[in-house]
C-alpha cells in the first residue's frame, strides 16, 4: 500500500475574516494593526471580485470603499515598452491604500509577456488578472491589471509623459 500523502496544515491563531457585518469593539487602528492579510491582497481580491464575480458572492470588507476615478486618465507611461491600450476602470481605498484596476489591451499581432518590473510609477503592488496578452482581436487580447499605491490614486503614482522634444 502507498502511504497517504495528505497535508495536514496547522496554525497558531485562526485566520481573521474582515467582514462588514461583524460586530467590532476596536479602534480602526486596532483592526489595522490586527489585519491578518495584508492590506495589498486584501484590496486586490476585492476589486477582482467586484469586477469578475457576481455581486451576490462578493463579500464586504469592513472600510473598503469605491473611490472616484477619471476615467479619461492618460496611462501612456505605464507600460511605454509594451503596445497596450491602458484604461482605468475602478478604483477602490482602505486605509491609506488605493488600488485601481486598469484594461490592458494589446495592439500588436503577437503575443506579450506581462512582467511587473515593466511598469512605470510608483506603486506598493501589481497583480495582471493573466500573465500574458494574445495577440490583437483575438479573445485573450485583453486583461486586467490591479495596482495598489499608498497616500494617494493612481494619477498622482505615475511618471509625469516627457516630450521628446525639449522646447526650452
Amino acid at each position: 500500500d502507498a502511504p497517504d500523502l495528505a497535508a495536514h496544515l496547522e496554525f497558531e491563531a485562526p485566520l481573521r475574516r474582515e467582514r462588514a457585518d461583524e460586530p467590532t469593539d476596536a479602534s480602526a487602528d486596532k483592526t489595522a494593526s490586527l489585519r491578518e492579510t495584508p492590506v495589498p491582497v486584501v484590496l486586490t481580491r476585492h476589486a477582482a471580485q467586484n469586477l469578475y464575480a457576481p455581486l451576490r458572492t462578493v463579500e464586504p470588507v469592513a472600510g473598503i470603499g469605491r473611490v472616484n476615478l477619471r476615467r479619461e486618465l492618460v496611462l501612456d507611461t505605464l507600460l511605454p515598452a509594451l503596445p497596450v491600450h491602458a484604461r482605468a476602470l475602478a478604483a477602490w481605498r482602505l486605509e491609506d491604500q488605493w488600488v485601481t484596476a486598469v484594461r490592458l489591451t494589446n495592439t500588436a499581432a503577437r503575443w506579450l509577456d506581462l512582467d511587473p518590473r515593466a511598469l512605470q510609477g510608483n506603486f506598493v503592488a501589481a497583480t495582471f488578472q493573466h500573465p500574458n496578452l494574445g495577440p490583437a482581436g483575438t479573445p485573450s487580447d485583453t486583461t486586467v491589471l490591479y495596482l495598489v499605491t499608498r497616500g494617494h490614486g493612481l494619477a498622482e503614482s505615475l511618471l509625469p509623459a516627457l516630450s521628446p522634444i525639449d522646447a526650452t
